[in-house]
C-alpha cells in the first residue's frame, strides 16, 4: 500500500450534512436548530455502528465552528474546519468511553469545559460509546450535562440505547439513526465505482451491499477487500467466490432429498459427504434454515430484496423447484430445521461426529413426519369422499334400501373410535346384497382415502 492511499472508508467519509446518506431525519433537525439559532447543549445519538453518528458529530462541530458557512453547511475552508477534519482541532474533543470509562476521566471532562474555546466558536464534547462509562461516572457527568458553560455542546453516541440511564436521556435530545436499506448502499457503491472507474456488475454490488449489513463503513471496508481480491473487478460470480457461497443447488439437493426419497438414504448420505469433507455442519444446518425459510417466503410471495440473503437468479431456481409443494409442507420443514439448529446450540455437543450422529436422527425423524397426513389434509380427504359418495348415491336403484350417509357416518365413527388404527374394511359393510357392486365401488373408495392414515389423540376433525 502507498503512503499516499487512503481506503474508502476515511477517503469518502462525509464532511457536509448533505454527503450523508438516509439519516435525513437527524440531519433536517439539526439544520433547521442552525438555521434558527436553536442548537441545544447535550445531543444523543443512537443507533448501529457504521450509519453515521461520528461523522454527524463532526460535521454539526464544524457548522459551528466554521468561520464562513455556506448554504447553512461548513465551508471546508476556513482554518477550524479545516484543523477538525484532519483531528487536530482543540475545540473538538472526542473521547473514547470504552477506555476512558472511569470517574478520572470524567472528572478531567469536568474541568476542562471551563475553558473558553481556543479559536473557534464553540467547544464540542463527542463522547463515543457513552454506554460504556460506569455508573459513578455517568453520575458525575450529570450535572455538567444539564448545566454546562455557554458554548459548550456534548454530543452522546452508542450502540446500546437501553445501557443509557434515565437521568442522563432526560438530559439529551435524542436522535434514532436507522440501518442504511440495501439498495440504498448498492446505488451508493455503485456511484463510487464510477468515480473510482472499477468495473463492476449488478449482482457484484449486490453482495457487497449485503454484506455490509446496512453499515456504509461496513460497506464501503468490504468493497476495498473486493477491489483486492477481484483486482477491480466486481462481479457477481468473484465476489461469491471470495464469500464462498456456492448457490443453492446443493441445498435444493438437500431439500430434495428430504421431501422425495422417503427411505432417509439420500439425505444420510449426504450428510456422511458432507462430514468426510469436513463441513462446519452446525453452519450447513444455519444455512439451511436460512433457505427453508426463504422457501416459505417464495411460496407466500413474500420475498423482498431486503429480506434474504439469495441473488434474484437463486430465488427464481427456488421458485420453480418448489412450485408443487404445499405450504404447509414447506413450513413444517423451516420449523423443524430451525429447531434442530436450536437444540444444536443448547447441546454444544463436543465434535462433528456427534453432531453428524444427531442430524441424522433428526431428519429421519422429520422425514417421517412428513410422510404422516395432516389434520387438513384428513378433512379434505373427508370432503373429497362426500363428494363421491353423493355422487355414487345417484346412481343407485331408487327402490334400495342403502343409505350413503349411513356409510360415510360409520366411515368417520370408525376414524374417531380407532386413533391409530387403520380403517378396516368389515366396518364398512352395510349396503345390502342386491346392491352389492355399487357398495363395493363405496367401500374401495373409502380404503383407498384412508387406508393408512392416523389421527392424534385429542385433535380429532370437527365433522
Amino acid at each position: 500500500m502507498s503512503e499516499n492511499h487512503l481506503v474508502f472508508a476515511r477517503k469518502y467519509r462525509p464532511q457536509k450534512f448533505q454527503e450523508v446518506i438516509y439519516q435525513k431525519l437527524t440531519i433536517n433537525a439539526l439544520l433547521n436548530a442552525l438555521k434558527n439559532d436553536r442548537v441545544g447543549h447535550a445531543y444523543l445519538f443512537f443507533g448501529p455502528r457504521g450509519v453515521g453518528k461520528t461523522t454527524i458529530a463532526r460535521i454539526l462541530a464544524k457548522r459551528l465552528n466554521c468561520a464562513n458557512p455556506k448554504d447553512n453547511e461548513p465551508c471546508g475552508e476556513c482554518t477550524s474546519c479545516v484543523e477538525i477534519t484532519k483531528g487536530i482541532s482543540n475545540d473538538v474533543i472526542e473521547i473514547d468511553a470504552a477506555s476512558n470509562r472511569g470517574i478520572d476521566s470524567i472528572r478531567e471532562l469536568r474541568e476542562s469545559v471551563k475553558f473558553n474555546p481556543m479559536g473557534g466558536k464553540s467547544k464540542v464534547y463527542i463522547i463515543d460509546e457513552v454506554h460504556m462509562l460506569t455508573d459513578a461516572s455517568f453520575n458525575a457527568l450529570l450535572k455538567t450535562l444539564e448545566e454546562p458553560p455557554e458554548k459548550v455542546v456534548f454530543v452522546l453516541a452508542t450502540t446500546e440505547y437501553h445501557k443509557i440511564p434515565e437521568t442522563i436521556l432526560s438530559r439529551c435530545q435524542d436522535f434514532v439513526f436507522r440501518k442504511v436499506p440495501l439498495l440504498e448502499l448498492q446505488s451508493y457503491v455503485e456511484e463510487l465505482c464510477k468515480i473510482e472507474s472499477i468495473h463492476f456488475d449488478q449482482e457484484g454490488l449486490f453482495w457487497i451491499a449485503k454484506k455490509g449489513d446496512g453499515s456504509v463503513r461496513d460497506t464501503l471496508s468490504f468493497l476495498e477487500q473486493a477491489v483486492t481480491y477481484t483486482d477491480g473487478k466486481l462481479e457477481g460470480k468473484l465476489i461469491e467466490q471470495m464469500l464462498g457461497y456456492q448457490g443453492v443447488d446443493s441445498q435444493i439437493e438437500f431439500l430434495k432429498a428430504v421431501l422425495e426419497d422417503t427411505s432417509s438414504k439420500s439425505v444420510v448420505a449426504i450428510i456422511e459427504k458432507l462430514f468426510l469433507e469436513g463441513t462446519d455442519l452446525v453452519k450447513f444446518v444455519w444455512d439451511l434454515v436460512e433457505f427453508t425459510h426463504t422457501t416459505v417466503l417464495v411460496k407466500e410471495n413474500l420475498v423482498s430484496r431486503e429480506g434474504v440473503n439469495f441473488p434474484l437468479e437463486d430465488i427464481q431456481k427456488i421458485k420453480k423447484y418448489i412450485e408443487n409443494f404445499s405450504l404447509e409442507v414447506l413450513n413444517l420443514v423451516s420449523d423443524r430445521v430451525y429447531h434442530i439448529y436450536e437444540r444444536l446450540n443448547q447441546l454444544k455437543l463436543r465434535n462433528s461426529y456427534e453432531v453428524k450422529i444427531f442430524l441424522e436422527i433428526q431428519l429421519r425423524k422429520l422425514i417421517q413426519d412428513i410422510g404422516k397426513p395432516s389434520l387438513s389434509g384428513i378433512l379434505q380427504k373427508i370432503k373429497s369422499l362426500s363428494e363421491v359418495v353423493q355422487k355414487q348415491a345417484n346412481t343407485l336403484p331408487k327402490e334400495s334400501p342403502v343409505k350413503v350417509e349411513q356409510t360415510l357416518a360409520t366411515a368417520t365413527t370408525a376414524l374417531q373410535q380407532n386413533q391409530t388404527d387403520v380403517v378396516e374394511e368389515k366396518e364398512l359393510e352395510v349396503a345390502p346384497q342386491k346392491v352389492q357392486e355399487n357398495e363395493q365401488d363405496v367401500s374401495s373408495m373409502i380404503l383407498e382415502q384412508f387406508s393408512g392414515t392416523e389421527i392424534e389423540t385429542g385433535k380429532y376433525p370437527e365433522l
